[in-house]
């Protein structure tokens, strides 16, 4: 196996790892946490997407993962599927297509694109829920009890793991041809 097909090996991997912790972290911490009305929902697989997609070049790949791991997350935790499916790859496009505006890829400007993303999606998904016919939350209810919460959860689980995670999918996705 060349060195390519490592990385994106290694990638993959990266983004099922924070797939788990998603899973993990809604089951260990939030469990206990989410019994009232607020509702907090993890999106480090969102993290790690966003990470990597500030550092891939090749708009093919970033929507094969997107398609890829929105339907992996829409068949585990929704049940229904075409919500991250379709909502995931607009973002990850979305992502591509204005990132030429970043002048260096550093903690400020991935916290605002995460934000952004964190933002659409929760969004994208309260609107088609709604389209749905899934969900009688009002827009206010959704804002308050489940959108304002998520940010403020996945803002600070940022900083505590944007250091680690930043450097790992810088690893992943730089290729060198003299590395073994």
């Amino acid at each position: 196996m060349n060195v390519k097909s490592r990385k994106i090996f290694g990638q993959v991997l990266f983004i099922l790892f924070a797939f788990y912790l998603d899973g993990l972290m809604k089951w260990a911490f939030l469990n206990n946490m989410n019994r009232g009305t607020v509702v907090i929902l993890p999106q480090l697989m969102l993290m790690a997407i966003v990470m990597l997609t500030m550092r891939i070049d090749n708009r093919r790949q970033l929507i094969t993962y997107g398609i890829v791991f929105g339907l992996i997350y829409d068949s585990y935790y929704y049940g229904i599927v075409g919500l991250y499916t379709i909502l995931l790859p607009l973002l990850m496009v979305g992502i591509d297509h204005f990132k030429f505006l970043l002048v260096k890829n550093n903690m400020g400007y991935e916290l605002s694109i995460y934000f952004l993303s964190l933002t659409f999606l929760q969004s994208g998904i309260y609107l088609l829920e709604r389209l749905l016919v899934q969900t009688s939350t009002s827009v206010f209810d959704f804002i308050t009890y489940t959108l304002g919460p998520t940010l403020l959860w996945n803002i600070v689980v940022f900083f505590i793991l944007y250091i680690p995670l930043a450097n790992l999918s810088e690893w992943l996705v730089k290729y060198r041809r003299d590395s073994k």
